[in-house]
């Protein structure tokens, strides 16, 4: 059976509302999935539950999932929580705290796009969206190079990360500290893409012990990393990675999840071929 639990829907950074994604995987004969949104659960409340009906339909079975932003030794690294309650006080409370962190992030900066790019390269309108449930650079850059600003996604992000810094702090618990919340919600913890953070130069591999002792269920095994960055991993090097990761989390008894990270339906195209 094809599953797939690590997907984006228009709740975070995904182009597809969550019944057209399901709908989208299923088409690519997914038959377990979990929506995984950067901190929110929107996707889960969308039209009072509307995803919940749309994959029993399709006859998909769907997961409550989410990615948390987490801190690790001074880094921000991904956690996968899957098979949550979506009326967890503690998790509800971390969630909402993003929420109004990012929300002011994202009003000073349209502000500052707005003032140095022009007051019409950015509306409220275009980045304010109804359903947005956690607001991202995405929905900055997007409109931006669609409106000829910036050529490339690429260069809008490096302009962002020059030009935009605005002095909002958004909350990262500790993992410790999300694991426990992920928990506390009836769920599994799984480190998300450990890949991208080896090749930053982390030593995740060797790390694992020591998140297994802080509650850490288990990892992203499967993830394509080589269709995703084929700049950074070529000639084979994810399959070694995820031999090495594999035999780690083995003999630690963690478990293995697979996801695609699909935000948009090329993604889906990408990972599985064209849709049935």
């Amino acid at each position: 059976m094809v599953v797939d639990f690590h997907l984006h829907t228009s709740a975070s950074d995904g182009e597809l509302d969550p019944s057209a994604l399901v709908a989208r995987a299923a088409s690519h004969g997914i038959r377990a999935l979990a929506i995984t949104d950067h901190d929110t659960l929107g996707a889960y409340r969308w039209r009072d539950g509307a995803v919940f009906p749309e994959a029993r339909r399709l006859g998909v079975e769907l997961t409550v999932g989410i990615e948390l932003d987490v801190a690790l030794d001074g880094r921000e690294v991904h956690l996968l929580g899957l098979g949550l309650a979506l009326d967890s006080p503690a998790l509800d409370a971390h969630l909402e705290a993003v929420r109004v962190a990012r929300e002011e992030r994202a009003r000073r900066e349209l502000a500052l796009v707005r003032g140095r790019l022009g007051e019409h390269a950015l509306s409220v309108d275009d980045v304010f969206v109804p359903g947005r449930g956690c607001l991202m650079r995405p929905h900055f850059i997007r409109p931006l190079v669609a409106r000829g600003l910036f050529a490339t996604y690429q260069e809008g992000r490096e302009w962002f990360h020059a030009h935009a810094r605005v002095g909002v702090s958004v909350p990262k618990p500790a993992m410790a500290e999300a694991i426990g919340m992920i928990h506390a919600a009836g769920g599994r913890a799984f480190l998300a893409h450990p890949g991208y953070y080896w090749k930053d130069g982390f030593p995740i591999l060797e790390e694992l012990g020591a998140l297994r002792a802080l509650g850490l269920d288990g990892v992203e095994l499967d993830y394509p990393y080589a269709s995703s960055s084929p700049e950074l991993f070529a000639d084979g090097e994810a399959g070694r990675f995820v031999s090495a990761l594999r035999a780690a989390g083995e003999g630690l008894g963690l478990a293995f999840t697979r996801g695609s990270d699909a935000h948009a339906p090329a993604d889906f195209d990408r990972v599985y071929g064209p849709p049935a």
